[in-house]
């Protein structure tokens, strides 16, 4: 009964242990998703701008060629 007991204690310990490094490692994980999320929102943003950007610089082209009367074809 004795070497049941230690088996039993012995995985107890291990199991333990590798509870604190999963936790440890679901923590890392989270923090580098929420890294990750945080620059995907930058670049989408950038993205949003830059085609604003370019939307307004065609229509003033399309303007401009409006308003002196130059065939846009």
């Amino acid at each position: 009964m004795d070497q049941t007991s230690d088996k039993v204690a012995g995985l107890e310990k291990g199991l333990h242990a590798h509870e604190v490094q999963c936790e440890e490692r679901w923590k890392t994980t989270f923090h580098r998703l929420d890294s990750i999320e945080d620059t995907l929102a930058r670049i989408e943003g950038r993205i949003i701008r830059s085609a604003g950007g370019i939307i307004l610089f065609l229509a003033g082209i399309i303007a401009s060629f409006l308003i002196t009367g130059a065939p846009l074809g």
